[in-house]
């Protein structure tokens, strides 16, 4: 029964392994989604130019009635659409997510989770990652044999002349 109460507590920490990993892959297109429409906000508003209608009175020797025309005599030449077109990548994507969630039942799916872009791109990653550790750590245990081999001729040979 331990045994049972274990893998159950195993599977529930690979479930919530798996939201936490969903909710995060989606805060990042969240994410980077906000940084290209502020980008091309910033870029629309390099654009623009605000320019006066007529040039402005001099100023009285009160100082003040300038100030209060200046804003009258101001207007905004060429009103770029400020609002950014949507990102056809990200649409697409969530398009793709919403209908392959949509037929599964379960959000969690590891059938979704194995097609997400980020998923296999991060599989392959740790492929490589892994495949590289598996040589270094033969390298490494080569290394140590040889070098223990060295030592073993060294103390061989000394007892030699030691006898001699």
């Amino acid at each position: 029964d331990m045994c049972s109460m274990m893998e159950q507590e195993r599977m529930e920490g690979e479930e919530v392994a798996r939201m936490v990993q969903g909710s995060l892959l989606n805060k990042v297109y969240e994410i980077q989604f906000e940084r290209e429409r502020q980008l091309n906000l910033v870029s629309q508003m390099m654009q623009m130019t605000v320019s006066p209608c007529q040039t402005l009175p001099n100023c009285d020797k009160q100082g003040m009635s300038c100030l209060d025309s200046a804003p009258n005599n101001m207007r905004v030449e060429e009103q770029q659409n400020m609002e950014v077109p949507p990102n056809p990548a990200y649409t697409q994507y969530l398009l793709e997510r919403s209908t392959v969630e949509g037929t599964s039942c379960d959000p969690h799916s590891q059938e979704v989770k194995r097609n997400d872009p980020v998923y296999l791109t991060s599989m392959a990653s740790h492929g490589v990652w892994h495949r590289n550790k598996q040589q270094i750590l033969l390298q490494q245990q080569q290394q140590l044999a040889f070098q223990q081999q060295q030592q073993l001729e060294l103390q061989h040979q000394q007892q030699l002349e030691d006898q001699q």
